[in-house]
């Protein structure tokens, strides 16, 4: 396979897209494809902020969605986050003003074009292959990785969360796959990592505390979660797991998830990151 025009030395260089400034609404928004998929698809990187000044100096935080193709609940939920962020809400204007947002919407897009339910077009689990992602068979993962290499190791950007996206086949409620401790260490390293949880949980009654786990479990070891944890050192790293059921409503039942309950998910963890920054401060 041709892979020539990706390969990099210092981390994905995206192409340029599309960009722009509303200096009324305080948005800073750019575009740009990542990298090419196994079967030529484009992966898009969405960089939203106050303006393009300092876009590296400000804490990053990433959100990716769909390396699942088949859980769809992660683009209504990740259409949530992108909805908050864009608008001109005050919670929106001031993450905007302190953080550089990147978002990948689709992680696999050839998964989803071609009807795949999880893996990859070469019959993979992308989100089994962070430890050691191959140009070809995985460019996805492989560029995903680069670019928190290179944010990291080249940039010296501080990444202060990475979320990843999923739909959950089993059980209800949306909630949180986190690792058990800070990436550092330290003496509060256990109530670090669940902070943020908590807080979306007192949010909105559609995220369970209750139903978050924070482990690494030895078939974990190679999800982005646990990697941007281990390796990144990226504290703030989970997957937000979305059922395709519904949520639990009072003791003893249950609702179906709407469209409009995905998106206020995505709006609700955005809320909840901008209580995070006064907690963290």
């Amino acid at each position: 396979m041709n892979s020539d025009p990706l390969k990099i030395k210092n981390g994905p260089k995206p192409t340029d897209g599309i960009q722009f400034e509303n200096k009324n609404l305080l948005l800073y928004y750019k575009r740009q494809e990542l990298c090419r998929s196994t079967c030529g698809l484009p992966l898009w990187m969405i960089t939203i902020s106050r303006d393009s000044k300092n876009l590296k100096k400000k804490p990053n935080i990433i959100i990716s969605s769909r390396v699942h193709s088949g859980e769809t609940p992660a683009s209504i939920v990740f259409k949530g986050i992108f909805d908050f962020l864009v608008s001109d809400r005050k919670e929106a204007r001031f993450l905007r003003k302190f953080y550089t947002f990147v978002l990948i919407p689709v992680l696999n897009p050839d998964g989803v074009v071609c009807g795949n339910y999880r893996n990859s077009i070469a019959g993979v689990d992308l989100n089994r292959q962070w430890i050691s992602p191959d140009i070809d068979f995985q460019p996805e993962v492989y560029f995903m990785k680069q670019l928190l290499k290179n944010f990291t190791e080249v940039e010296k950007r501080h990444i202060w969360i990475y979320c990843d996206i999923h739909g959950h086949s089993k059980k209800k409620n949306s909630f949180f796959y986190g690792c058990n401790t800070a990436a550092n260490g330290g003496f509060l390293s256990w109530t670090i990592v669940r902070i943020l949880p908590r807080i979306f949980a007192q949010k909105t009654h559609l995220f369970s505390y209750k139903d978050c786990r924070f482990k690494v479990e030895p078939y974990k070891i190679g999800t982005g979660r646990v990697v941007a944890w281990k390796q990144f050192q990226i504290t703030h790293s989970f997957t937000l797991e979305n059922s395709f059921f519904g949520y639990d409503y009072g003791e003893d039942e249950s609702k179906e998830f709407s469209d409009e309950d995905y998106q206020l998910v995505g709006h609700k963890l955005c809320e909840s990151i901008y209580e995070l920054h006064f907690v963290w401060k």
